[in-house]
């Protein structure tokens, strides 16, 4: 397995947000807010030594998982997975869950913050960047839109995932301006407008097919 430079973004993010805990350790509150409502009212909260460690230690699992998982895969489909973007993928994602855990860390240093309009930020940026990288994925079942129809078909998969790029920048960008300028109804539409940009594609697979098959 190569090492690419979205490896080393990763690693790097990993060790900064573990640090950033480490940092800050002994000004943390005993209990930790970790999740919240669409208001920004915590509703979930872990012990201090959980809270401050788990999301550097999740998003270490799920790299391992994201880099391994194509060696393991049939011939055909390791060929096809592009090592250089899953490590791309693993970057972006990797950065969204540190600086979700950086606002993590905000919020039980100082209680009572707006939580909601960053995370939306952060979540309407992370799908306008999925969004770009989508069309460069070859098929596979790891990374895209895997529908019966994008998986059997390479055609499918090519048109699909072109159209879910721009779904997903279209409903990354007005998730992005609803969740910051429009309040609490805004953070509904911006959630509504991520899933309906992820789920839509998957539709247009079936359309694809149909007509394939006509």
């Amino acid at each position: 397995m190569r090492f690419y430079r979205g490896d080393g973004v990763s690693l790097a993010t990993l060790l900064a947000t573990a640090a950033g805990s480490a940092a800050v350790y002994a000004q943390l509150p005993e209990r930790m807010a970790t999740h919240f409502d669409a208001h920004g009212v915590p509703n979930g909260w872990m012990p201090r030594a959980a809270g401050a460690f788990f999301m550097p230690a999740f998003g270490l699992v799920l790299l391992a998982f994201m880099r391994g998982v194509g060696h393991v895969l049939p011939q055909g489909d390791k060929k096809r997975l592009s090592e250089q973007a899953v490590a791309d993928v693993c970057a972006l994602t990797t950065l969204f869950l540190g600086a979700v855990h950086a606002l993590l860390l905000w919020y039980a240093l100082t209680p009572g913050a707006n939580i909601t309009t960053p995370v939306i930020a952060l979540m309407g940026l992370m799908w306008v960047a999925l969004g770009l990288m989508l069309p460069r994925f070859r098929r596979n079942p790891i990374v895209g839109v895997r529908t019966p129809w994008t998986l059997t078909s390479d055609e499918n998969w090519a048109k699909t995932q072109r159209f879910a790029g721009y779904s997903m920048v279209v409903g990354g960008l007005l998730g992005l301006v609803a969740g910051v300028v429009g309040g609490g109804p805004g953070v509904w539409i911006a959630i509504g407008a991520f899933m309906a940009s992820a789920l839509v594609p998957a539709g247009y697979s079936l359309v694809l097919a149909r007509r394939a098959g006509s």
